[in-house]
């Protein structure tokens, strides 16, 4: 294992831009398929890391949400599980890591669990 990061360890600033360029196809695709799919889900384009953090439209619950989202086949972190005070319940954290073709499906999938969970298209 040592031999290889002895390899890699020159090559460390190429890897990290090659991986961030990756990163931002991926995130431009879930944020196309998220505003064509789910238009009245909100988040801000992170400025580092590899998930958004999507606001749920209003009176939607993350926690309940997330429980749905599980029987369609997606596993949501809401807001809540990493907030101490338990205030961002209206949220929930959206991993950007997969190839593209796999982000579409997991917002087709949201998509149908948004449904399911009473919430429309552009509204909660």
């Amino acid at each position: 294992m040592p031999a290889l990061a002895v390899r890699l360890l020159p090559r460390v600033d190429d890897l990290r831009a090659e991986r961030a360029a990756v990163l931002r196809t991926r995130l431009a695709g879930l944020e196309a398929a998220l505003a064509r799919e789910l238009p009245g889900w909100t988040w801000q384009r992170p400025a580092g890391g590899a998930a958004l953090w999507i606001r749920l439209p209003a009176p939607a619950g993350a926690a309940v949400f997330s429980q749905v989202a599980l029987r369609h086949g997606v596993e949501l972190v809401p807001g809540a599980a990493t907030d101490p005070s338990g205030d961002h319940d209206a949220y929930v954290r959206l991993p950007f890591t997969l190839p593209e073709p796999r982000l579409v499906e997991l917002v087709a999938r949201l998509a149908r669990a948004w449904a399911a969970y009473g919430g429309t298209p552009s509204a909660g």
